[in-house]
């Protein structure tokens, strides 16, 4: 049997987010590509400086009596701060293409580990408040037990994978393929270049630069493939929230993005990059965030993008308006930068055909000798 991740979502420190857990219970359902009879659940509480208690923690299914979890034989325990746990193993059948519905009490009201996601294709989170902003706690990855070894698909990047408006649905539909299981490793506002800095609410939450962050992505996860869309906000926030000292030359996010591939050249990955989506219009701590220079810079390092790695994807132009620098109206969201619901259905329509035309599953298969 193999181990394997089968569903991995990144945990951020939404340290100014209170009361996420108002009424202590908690359901998440998670689309499961393979098929199994065993498999675990990773508890993170990272970035709370309390333990994270769990009073119940149960496995739903419908039709089928609740499977309480349990962590060294015991079935209400908590997570130390600033730390991660596996649960014990878990018997359950769960076919490929199914769903799994995990059922999660805490007293804790306030936590600030969190995971988030918009799209409801992959992932579907209920809290039992009012609240509908996608955020989710308590469990960050499930592993599986397995006959083969899958092709494993990291996407990496900022809010634009976060939201999972065309990772999940991309993802979804790559799962029903090859034995393939995707991770989302976006994280909302991160940087290229740089970690979080600048006076937005939301600064701590966006985590370190990516090409601090990557190693940890390739040991955790161990992809086959990196589908990378990154540098928005390297663009973005530079004078719009934080100093406008830090906005970089194309240089700059070129080396940046080379020592990436560089990182998946030493492990055999196939990287996926993706060109940087435009932002004209956007508004960002109040401030008008686009201005020419910015846009000969992302121009630039698009450019680059396409012209230095064979498997890249030309996104850019395929959400652009005429002008190329705005967003289409039909992928807009509305804030001029992130994408809408209807548009990221789309970018993963364009994406798969990219990654099927290009034939990279069987590239991945004569690279893993994978049958």
């Amino acid at each position: 049997m193999i181990t394997t991740d089968t569903w991995l979502q990144e945990f951020s420190d939404y340290n100014n987010i209170y009361n996420i857990n108002e009424s202590g219970h908690q359901e998440i359902n998670i689309f499961k590509p393979l098929a199994t009879k065993k498999i675990r659940l990773l508890l993170n509480n990272l970035y709370d400086d309390v333990p994270l208690k769990f009073t119940r923690l149960a496995l739903h299914k419908k039709g089928q009596s609740d499977i309480v979890v349990h962590i060294d034989g015991k079935d209400s325990f908590e997570i130390a701060p600033h730390t991660t746990k596996w649960t014990d193993w878990i018997d359950i059948d769960i076919k490929a293409n199914d769903y799994l519905s995990i059922e999660i009490y805490s007293p804790n009201k306030t936590i600030h580990s969190l995971g988030s996601n918009l799209s409801e294709s992959f992932t579907k989170v209920h809290n039992f408040t009012d609240r509908d902003d996608g955020f989710f706690f308590g469990v960050s990855a499930v592993q599986a037990q397995v006959d083969k070894k899958p092709i494993k698909i990291a996407f990496f990047g900022d809010s634009l994978t976060n939201q999972g408006f065309f990772s999940a649905p991309l993802s979804k539909e790559l799962t029903y393929i090859n034995r393939i299981v995707t991770a989302n490793y976006g994280i909302s506002g991160n940087r290229l270049l740089r970690s979080g800095s600048g006076k937005s609410q939301w600064v701590k939450s966006f985590g370190p630069a990516g090409v601090e962050r990557f190693d940890e992505m390739i040991d955790e996860f161990k992809p086959d493939i990196v589908i990378f869309m990154e540098g928005v906000n390297d663009l973005l926030h530079p004078g719009a929230g934080s100093p406008i000292s830090e906005l970089p030359t194309s240089k700059e996010l070129i080396d940046g993005i080379n020592k990436l591939n560089q990182k998946c050249s030493q492990q055999n990955i196939i990287f996926v990059p993706m060109t940087v989506t435009p932002f004209r219009g956007n508004i960002n701590n109040g401030i008008y965030a686009w201005n020419a220079k910015k846009e000969v810079i992302r121009q630039e390092f698009n450019r680059y993008i396409m012209q230095s790695f064979p498997y890249a994807v030309d996104l850019a132009p395929f959400v652009s308006d005429a002008s190329q620098t705005r967003l289409e109206y039909e992928f807009d969201s509305g804030d001029h930068i992130h994408t809408s619901k209807c548009g990221g259905k789309k970018i993963a329509r364009f994406i798969e055909r990219n990654l099927i035309d290009r034939g990279l599953v069987a590239v991945v298969k004569a690279n893993r000798n994978l049958v």
